[in-house]
């Protein structure tokens, strides 16, 4: 592979992968929160006016930030301005003590806080204004990325801006992955040296600790404990199991408010909690070097990277699913070295499930999350195999590129008027209101 390619590989691989603490939506707007009560030294707020796209709205109203045992965009943003260090980026919410908790709380339910949807088209977009009771104001604007402040004001000054990104603009390494080949990625994560990927060993030490701490706490559903609990099933403790009760119990954890630190993939916790703990649960089961480890884990990232390319940043399709496309593939190279099984399981998963639903972030993800991994464990079997979709079938082609192409083609056309549905149905429940 030329040095220029591969370069762009694993500045996608570091630019995909990343830290956060919460679900990112929620994180988002604590974030910019956090950047207003900055410049206005956290003077004592009068007002704080948050306006975020539909996709932003969908993922925070039932999600819990971390640390306060309470879901909402009015909690994350008040989290932001009293505590959030917005230095840290997506680790911006801290650890919060009793007393602190219960400020928060205060400051949530004063009335204070108006959250509403903004008029734009952007998949991510997020706009602060806070005015503090001496008459101080702050503005924050992000799009794009979680963290991608275009603009900060001061006063009605501007103190930064840059170019405001345009509607579904992508960074030089997305557009670079939408050009990549998973023959490509494979000979990448598989043959470079070792130094060049042994980052990705934390989403190992990360995501395996917000395992254990779902499979040890009760957090959201407790799915993973649920599933864990094998005997109710009357189930002996399988490899699938475990895989799925690890996943799901990682996802728990992450939903439910621990204030741990998740790896995420393509801006997602769930899609980094799914594209790595079932390839370190099969690495254990088969003993795996690490070597071996390393490079099914940069396998399963890059792959679900090149596979997130083709979607929206935020849409109504769950993309965990995607992130299990990762999965596959790392789990494949482990179990048999072969690409192809990798290519005919990412098949496999496209023409079965393609469809899941994004209905917003909450406890609810770990069912999903364990859906996608038990699809894809069905999959990486039948693809062992030499089981695999014809090429006629619906979405799938005889080419696995041309195949995850075509699922990117579904997301970004197929179900881009489902988000509005989606959201007035949440928001129109009692319970949301």
């Amino acid at each position: 592979m030329e040095a220029s390619k591969k370069a762009m590989y694993l500045k996608a691989l570091h630019n995909g992968v990343s830290v956060a603490i919460g679900c990112t939506e929620p994180v988002a707007v604590a974030f910019a929160v956090a950047t207003c009560a900055e410049q206005l030294g956290h003077e004592e707020p009068a007002k704080i006016d948050v306006r975020v796209s539909m996709n932003i709205m969908k993922n925070a109203i039932a999600v819990i930030v971390p640390g306060t045992g309470k879901p909402g965009l009015p909690v994350a943003a008040a989290v932001g301005y009293l505590f959030g260090d917005p230095s840290k980026g997506m680790k911006v919410i801290p650890e919060i003590s009793a007393a602190g908790v219960k400020q928060v709380a205060d400051l949530a339910c004063s009335g204070k806080i108006h959250v509403s949807l903004a008029d734009v088209k952007d998949k991510l977009y997020v706009q602060v204004k806070v005015t503090t009771v001496s008459g101080n104001t702050a503005e924050v604007y992000i799009a794009a990325d979680h963290t991608n402040n275009y603009c900060i004001k001061k006063n009605g000054a501007v103190v930064f801006e840059k170019e405001r990104p345009a509607v579904d603009s992508l960074a030089d390494w997305e557009l670079f992955m939408q050009q990549g080949r998973l023959q490509e990625i494979w000979d990448l994560a598989t043959t470079a040296p070792l130094e060049e990927l042994k980052f990705i060993k934390l989403a190992q030490v990360d995501n395996m600790a917000l395992a254990k701490e779902g499979l040890s706490h009760d957090y959201g559903m407790r799915v993973g404990r649920a599933m864990n609990n094998s005997q109710s099933l009357g189930y002996d403790n399988s490899l699938l199991n475990r895989l799925v009760s690890y996943t799901a119990a990682a996802s728990d954890a992450r939903m439910g408010g621990a204030p741990l630190p998740a790896i995420t993939n393509s801006g997602s916790g769930n899609q980094g909690i799914t594209a790595t703990v079932p390839v370190c649960v099969v690495a254990k089961a088969q003993q795996a070097s690490d070597e071996q480890l390393i490079r099914a884990l940069a396998l399963s990232h890059l792959t679900a990277i090149y596979v997130h390319s083709f979607l929206p940043i935020l849409s109504a399709y769950c993309a965990t699913y995607a992130a299990a496309m990762g999965a596959a593939t790392g789990i494949a190279y482990l179990l048999s070295g072969d690409i192809e099984v990798a290519g005919r399981a990412i098949k496999n998963m496209i023409g079965d499930a393609a469809g899941m639903v994004c209905d917003g972030a909450g406890c609810s993800c770990a069912i999903k999350v364990a859906t996608s991994v038990q699809t894809m464990f069905k999959a990486v079997n039948l693809a062992l195999q030499g089981v695999t979709i014809p090429g006629t079938n619906g979405l799938v082609s005889n080419s696995v590129d041309e195949t995850i192409r075509g699922l990117g083609e579904l997301t970004r056309s197929g179900l881009a008027a489902s988000g509005p549905v989606i959201l007035k149905i949440m928001m129109g429940k009692e319970e949301c209101k």
